[in-house]
């Protein structure tokens, strides 16, 4: 039975899809819903030079963080009548996905079939085709 639903979204159209799947599957088993965001560190900081806002877990923009908890409020409230929690983390999209359903332990996995990165270009599946290789748990890619 599923009682946790993990959805990643990252504020394409697809992953907006994901949610509603999601949602619906919460309905149908009573399970609660964490919507996952995951901001992606940068990828090279100068040597020698240590970000303690990137290891901390805070990112550095704060309006950056203000847009992804707007965008996790508009889409919760896409979800009425379902348990929602709105979590951001900050990693590589896949691990961050399934290390966050370890350590909540969700036991339902929903994701978008592509989404944007931090740049707003198109990933084509990477990060699903990850997820669920690795999650050890059903995973629903939605299109």
């Amino acid at each position: 039975m599923i009682q946790h639903i993990l959805v990643a979204i990252d504020g394409s159209d697809t992953s907006r899809k994901a949610a509603r799947f999601g949602h619906d599957l919460a309905q149908q088993t009573r399970a609660r819903v964490t919507l996952l965001f995951v901001l992606e560190p940068p990828r090279v900081l100068p040597l020698g030079f240590m970000d303690a806002e990137l290891i901390s877990g805070v990112p550095r923009d704060p309006e950056q963080l203000a847009a992804v908890r707007r965008l996790l409020d508009e889409v919760a409230a896409d979800l009425p009548s379902t348990q929602v929690e709105k979590v951001v983390e900050i990693g590589r999209p896949a691990d961050t996905i399934v290390a966050m359903a370890d350590k909540l332990g969700a036991d339902h996995i929903v994701v978008g079939a592509r989404g944007l990165n931090a740049g707003g270009k198109w990933l084509l599946g990477s990060v699903s085709d990850r997820v669920i290789q690795h999650a050890g748990r059903p995973v629903t890619v939605v299109h």
